[in-house]
């Protein structure tokens, strides 16, 4: 039905020109409404210029709706407008034969939205793929998954294991671990630069996450019924200083339309959780613990001297992060002098140890040569022509699956030396639930220091976080969990024994299982265990 009721308010704001006064313009906005249980609602007999008929204007609006399924089947772009509320680009698209929903009568949608600033000149454009939910996808919790990096496409997420396939060696092959069997999910590419998202660069996290509160309010204008929904934000490594950001940027602009005073014509976004994997959040805790990790938790990775010389390095590295955090006010370059200080810990000789799993070995230099394969499938795979013009995506744009012109940004403005953690304080205290589930195997963002941070968290559910003890779940060799709540918990912590950084990927089943009782709020464990 809510296809409808796109279409329709696409009509109406597209084909207003088919109707030669304001009256009659009124007129069509009054009686084509934005809720699905509006749509039939009829036009009234006195409606219309001179006495013109009910049938008069219903073929009229019935050639705006057919306009509007020819710019859709199309794949033109159009710039969709409502009353009081500034026009944005948005562009569009059904994929077709492209990870299409296992079963049931699910569809995606692909394209972009331009953000507050976009212009044909100075574009700024976030892409998107969402993946409606195959059983009763109108009514199903919304997840937004985002990657990493900073600059890694967030399509990555659904293409290494939460959307209906998954990238192959020779195109795509089903995923039977999906996280769309009930959920919705949209895979954004964050911030502006990453995979296919085009246009003005931001540098920090915080921006980032103005730009996602942006595109949200659009594409709930674009897909209404959703807004009613349950909201989930998920996020894994860098996503660790993304998700308690954006979090907070929906937060606060709830709480201002509570006030009435947020923006015009934004809607209340219903925040229920967060699911953060194998993150970075806290500067302080990431450094301080991961000599511990690589020099002695995994064998054979940093040998006796360069553990010597790093932990040498420690305490200035330390000391740079405490400098650049003082004081209200970012400092930039002590910000940015920090992370090159630090920088030289997690680039110590690793002795082929794969540091996403270290379990794996790997001598292979570049950025993305000991990834797993997905990563280097992608940008080909994305950039086939093909696939290009299935999601919609503007033959000038190319797809990256990281972005180092995003990465320099961050690096420069010293993004990842800051206490994005203690976001969650407010968070908590309002109700938003935060799990974070952590892959045993991963010394890029290892347990120790993930757990250091969710310690340190002020909370109404800090001391029973500390004195409760780890369960485990489903068995003792497959991960424990420990939470605090009722339910699946208010504040969790799983970890996963046999996951690496990309955890999902390397358990996806179980992962699956998480992401269940999770979004369902179920408890991990009965009472009866």
């Amino acid at each position: 039905m809510y296809r409808r009721v796109l279409l329709l308010e696409l009509a109406k704001n597209q084909c207003t020109r088919l109707f030669p006064s304001a009256k009659m313009r009124d007129t069509l906005v009054k009686t084509t409404p934005l809720l699905p249980q509006q749509i039939a609602t009829p036009l009234s007999k006195d409606s219309g210029r001179n006495g013109q008929s009910t049938w008069t204007h219903a073929r009229r609006l019935v050639g705006c709706a057919l306009v509007v399924a020819w710019m859709l089947y199309s794949l033109r772009t159009w710039n969709y407008s409502q009353s009081n509320v500034d026009s944005f680009y948005a562009s569009i698209t059904n994929p077709k034969n492209i990870c299409p929903a296992t079963a049931g009568p699910a569809i995606s949608h692909s394209g972009h939205i331009g953000l507050r600033g976009d212009s044909e000149d100075a574009p700024k454009r976030l892409f998107f793929w969402y993946f409606e939910a195959e059983h009763d996808a109108e009514n199903a919790p919304t997840i937004l998954t985002v990657g990493g990096g900073p600059g890694s496409s967030g399509l990555m997420n659904p293409m290494l294991a939460q959307g209906p396939c998954l990238i192959a060696e020779n195109g795509t092959i089903s995923n039977p671990n999906r996280w769309t069997e009930h959920f919705n999910l949209i895979a954004l590419d964050h911030p502006v630069g990453a995979g296919f998202s085009y246009g003005t660069l931001v540098n920090n996290s915080r921006s980032a996450a103005i730009d996602v509160y942006d595109f949200l309010q659009k594409f709930y204008r674009l897909f209404p019924h959703l807004a009613k929904n349950q909201f989930i934000l998920s996020g894994g490594s860098y996503g660790g200083m993304y998700i308690p950001h954006i979090a907070t940027v929906i937060h606060e602009q709830n709480t201002a339309l509570a006030a009435g005073k947020g923006q015009t014509g934004a809607v209340h976004i219903n925040l229920e959780s967060m699911m953060v994997s194998n993150p970075v959040s806290d500067a302080t805790s990431y450094y301080g613990w991961m000599l511990q990790t690589r020099c002695y938790n995994v064998p054979d990775m940093y040998n006796a001297s360069t553990c010597a010389e790093l932990f040498e390095l420690l305490p200035t590295c330390l000391d740079s992060i405490r400098l650049a955090q003082q004081g209200p006010e970012w400092k930039a370059e002590r910000h940015a002098a920090a992370h090159k200080t630090c920088l030289r810990i997690q680039d110590g000789d690793r002795h082929g140890t794969v540091i996403e799993d270290v379990r794996k070995k790997c001598y292979d230099t570049g950025p993305k040569a000991c990834l797993p394969p997905s990563f280097g499938r992608a940008d080909a795979f994305f950039n086939q022509a093909t696939i290009k013009d299935a999601l919609g995506i503007p033959e000038r744009v190319n797809f990256a699956v990281l972005n180092e012109a995003v990465i320099d940004e961050f690096e420069k403005y010293g993004d990842k030396i800051q206490a994005a953690h203690l976001l969650y304080e407010p968070l908590l205290a309002a109700g938003i639930r935060l799990m974070h589930y952590v892959g045993a195997q991963d010394a890029n963002c290892a347990w120790p220091g993930v757990l250091s941070f969710l310690r340190l968290i002020r909370s109404p559910f800090q001391e029973e976080f500390l004195r409760t003890a780890d369960v485990p779940w489903p068995t003792a060799e497959d991960a424990t969990v420990r939470v605090v709540g009722e339910g699946a918990g208010n504040m969790t912590y799983i970890l996963v024994h046999q996951g690496g950084h990309f955890v999902a990927g390397d358990q996806p089943k179980l992962v699956k299982s998480i992401v269940d009782h999770w979004v369902q709020n179920v408890p991990f464990v009965s009472s009866s265990n």
